[in-house]
């Protein structure tokens, strides 16, 4: 795919089934889409957001940048898997240069890594506020994972001005596209193919963030297993629109129930919280799993929650082109995260 030479920042989107590239540019009332590619990526070259063959990512990069004949050199990516935290966590109200000087006493209480091989950021989010705490929100990721990801960048041709967390793009998106973003209590949850990520929000600010060890290669798997197709097959029934027989419904619910159950539980914990307004107002499916067959009827009736499918792409122009190419890989929601980072490098 070719859609045009490119200025801005790059959106990277290094996921286990695929790597997307991105560009937005902005000149004109709405923002639109000046390069988009897709490389679908060969089984187990990156785990659970883990680089397992770091050469193949590369090339998978590289060919991309050089198809879309991207110029620009600066790149946003994200990161996420287990050697990534987030937490929201409280600190003693202070200015925020006094709170970068003590930060990394603080990350050591909620931490679980040496704190000599993490990287950390953090943000206020009660910044107005006048008590004697203020809530903070802590993101800790080990540098190891931070440092290969620039490298792999750099070898690919780009220099990396923006790391985030796959969640945070996400909410990026959600928040761009849905002026209702902003008023309500929203659980996002991006499937990707090994990696789901679940964020809570409420009013913009998170709640709670989570990565989950299930994606739809665990749907694929069941649907092996128990009917026992090549996964081609199984991986293509996925992605059909067409309704899927009783034997099929009946695999798919282990891996229904894996997702459903965090949904829940995260429900739970919004609820409970005394800052909390008590309810989820919607569950917001995003990624390459968003439209597995069952799961929001099932998140639906356990929960009784509004579920939708993220677009977004609303209020992003975008060609033909790219709207037929998005219709082979499983609709816009897949760009979820890239669309994210590349409204962050917006910003800039």
């Amino acid at each position: 795919m070719r859609f045009g030479k490119s200025r801005g920042t790059v959106a990277v989107d290094l996921g286990s089934g695929q790597v997307k590239m991105l560009v937005l540019e902005n000149g004109g009332a709405t923002p639109r889409i000046v390069a988009l590619g897709i490389e679908r990526l060969q089984p187990d070259a990156i785990v659970g957001g883990d680089i397992m063959d770091y050469r193949v990512v590369v090339d998978a990069v590289r060919a991309l940048r050089e198809r879309l004949d991207i110029k620009p050199r600066s790149a946003a990516t994200a990161i996420s898997g287990r050697d990534v935290i987030v937490k929201r966590i409280k600190m003693d109200r202070m200015r925020d240069a006094e709170a970068r000087k003590v930060i990394r006493w603080e990350a050591e209480q909620h931490v679980p890594f040496d704190m000599e091989s993490v990287s950390i950021d953090f943000e206020v989010l009660d910044p107005e506020g006048d008590g004697l705490q203020m809530d903070v929100l802590l993101v800790a990721a080990k540098m190891d994972l931070v440092e290969t990801r620039m490298r792999l960048l750099e070898e690919a041709g780009f220099d990396t001005t923006i790391i985030d967390v796959d969640s945070f793009a996400v909410q990026t998106a959600f928040e761009q596209a849905y002026e209702h973003a902003a008023y309500g209590s929203f659980c996002l949850v991006n499937i990707g193919r090994e990696v789901t990520n679940l964020s809570l929000i409420e009013q913009t600010n998170p709640v709670l963030t989570r990565d989950l060890s299930i994606g739809t290669g665990r749907f694929a798997e069941a649907l092996v297993k128990e009917l026992g197709i090549p996964l081609e097959d199984a991986e293509s029934r996925l992605r059909s629109d067409a309704e899927m027989d009783a034997a099929s419904r009946d695999a798919l619910k282990e891996p229904i129930e894996s997702l459903v159950a965090p949904v829940e539980r995260a429900r739970s914990i919004l609820m409970s919280s005394e800052a909390s307004q008590g309810r989820l107002d919607e569950v917001v499916l995003s990624g390459g799993g968003a439209r597995l067959p069952g799961l929001g009827e099932a998140i639906e009736r356990r929960l009784g929650t509004k579920v939708t499918v993220l677009d977004p792409l609303r209020g992003i122009t975008a060609s033909g082109d790219v709207e037929r190419s998005l219709a082979e890989h499983g609709g816009s929601s897949v760009l979820a995260v890239a669309v994210g980072l590349a409204l962050r490098g917006k910003e800039r």
